[in-house]
């Protein structure tokens, strides 16, 4: 592990947020895949290149790199999905993967492409965390990253959490720039960020894909009973209020329900910055 700039990071994902992508890595794998092939679709020739994927995960997008002819570094701050991708990965390809934090990662050879899948927006100080991944890339290196829009273009994310609200105790305004998934939302805030690290070259291009996010409504729901946003508060619900906002959440998803499973839509940014 190398030295730790994100502790909250490093707390939550070494815990049960850890535990559960490993647990649900195919069914998380084949959610993000329309969008996984059109960023690697957006990079253009990688072969031969030497790629980090920031916040890799389990490692499906670092085997994809590979896939491309890459040489690829995939860093992620968490144990339990860095040992899951090292079980998994396909040997005799030129990727490794490092349990460590990308806002301190060094790497004396450098790097021509950063790349993140819904990595990049989870770093506390993410101006000081950018600079460093830029001093990362060497040459005429770039930086291709994606991450998701607001809640109201994913409701595949958003639709459980506004279900169970009712059952909730009242919350805090939560800032919508801290750490978390829909952080790098605000084009002109991430553009911003990008701009104080140093890059140049700022390109924004939205992408929209529909989202299956289970064969069923109730494998929907133990879906999002271990991922997303909804998944702390209901474990933290007494039985029986669980059980009615389980309720709610079935409610709000079975019109989504169709032949092919439940279906919704989701809008990503795809960012290239030199």
């Amino acid at each position: 592990m190398t030295s730790i700039a994100n502790l909250n990071q490093a707390e939550y994902w070494n815990g049960d947020a850890g535990a559960a992508w490993v647990k649900h890595q195919e069914r998380l794998d084949a959610v993000l895949a329309p969008f996984t092939e059109a960023s690697l679709i957006a990079m253009g020739s990688i072969e031969m290149l030497r790629v980090l994927d920031v916040g890799c995960g389990c490692g499906e997008s670092t085997e994809k790199l590979a896939e491309r002819q890459a040489d690829v570094t995939g860093i992620d701050i968490s144990e339990p999905m860095i040992a899951h991708a090292n079980r998994r990965s396909e040997k005799g390809r030129a990727l490794h993967f490092v349990c460590g934090d990308a806002a301190t990662y060094q790497d004396d050879a450098g790097f021509d492409r950063i790349y993140s899948r819904f990595g990049c927006m989870f770093f506390e100080n993410p101006v000081a965390a950018f600079a460093h991944l830029r001093h990362l890339l060497r040459g005429k290196g770039s930086a291709h990253l994606m991450c998701w829009q607001s809640p109201r273009h994913n409701p595949w994310m958003a639709i459980a959490g506004r279900a169970i609200a009712p059952f909730l105790p009242e919350q805090p305004a939560r800032d919508p720039k801290a750490p978390g998934p829909f952080a790098f939302s605000d084009q002109d805030y991430v553009n911003a960020i990008l701009e104080q690290a140093g890059f140049t070259e700022i390109n924004f291009e939205s992408l929209q894909r529909s989202v299956c996010m289970a064969p069923s409504v109730s494998e929907a729901i133990a879906f999002q009973m271990d991922i997303g946003p909804a998944a702390r508060a209901l474990r933290s619900m007494d039985e029986t209020t669980r059980e009615k906002a389980l309720g709610a959440i079935h409610g709000a998803l079975l019109p989504y329900q169709t032949d092919a499973g439940v279906e919704m839509s989701g809008a990503v940014w795809l960012i290239r910055a030199s």
